[in-house]
């Protein structure tokens, strides 16, 4: 038998021409073969998965914030998440304390609260924390 064909690519026409042989034909079954197996194939779901929440966590921290002019420190007594700088806005003030003058106001009930809420003091803190038995030992 004989095989012609027309195919245009892009601007440019061809014309195929050839005796159809037993190869050409074995080879046209084996791509029926092949589209076959990929309609029988698991079908791909292009649905959207709901990948499992990471929820962050932030600890809250009870640290000094530092206030006063140079070489008179004056902190405040503040509760901040971890991750926010010295300075930066409180979740809620605690008290206050002056090195110069070794005094101290604390707010017991809330220290109280955020520690059973989880807040850590910092080192320094805790100490006086300590020193006003607020804390335990």
């Amino acid at each position: 038998p004989f095989f012609c064909a027309r195919v245009q690519v892009g601007t440019m026409a061809f014309v195929m021409s050839s005796a159809v042989s037993a190869s050409s034909l074995s080879f046209g079954r084996n791509v029926a073969d092949v589209q076959r197996l990929r309609a029988s194939a698991a079908p791909v779901s292009n649905a959207v998965v709901a990948r499992p929440v990471h929820q962050v966590e932030a600890m809250v921290k009870i640290r000094f914030t530092r206030l006063g002019r140079k070489k008179a420190a004056f902190y405040r007594i503040i509760a901040i998440d971890e991750r926010k700088r010295r300075d930066g806005a409180p979740l809620e003030l605690l008290g206050w304390y002056d090195p110069i003058k070794k005094q101290s106001s604390l707010d017991a009930p809330a220290i109280k609260a955020w520690l059973a809420k989880g807040a850590q003091p910092t080192e320094t803190v805790g100490n006086l924390l300590k020193k006003a038995l607020i804390m335990e030992k």
